[in-house]
């Protein structure tokens, strides 16, 4: 009896965890573009076309999440 109780008791603690991570994926903003870098070295708040029209071209979008990814 002790064994089935435990192993319920696991299941019901392995359930929660799993809801509550995805309850947290499920929160998360999602990623919006926020500047560019340009070819030059020149940081850009611009985020559509033209940004970097006079410094070369975009290098990278930035990224709200930190990243910074090719065109």
């Amino acid at each position: 009896m002790k064994i089935k109780r435990a192993a319920r008791t696991l299941m019901f603690l392995v359930a929660l965890a799993s809801m509550s991570t995805l309850g947290e994926i499920q929160t998360q903003a999602p990623r919006h573009r926020i500047g560019a870098v340009c070819n030059d070295g020149w940081e850009s708040k611009a985020t559509g076309s033209g940004a970097c029209s006079h410094h070369g071209g975009v290098s990278c979008w930035k990224y709200s999440d930190g990243t910074c990814t090719k065109p």
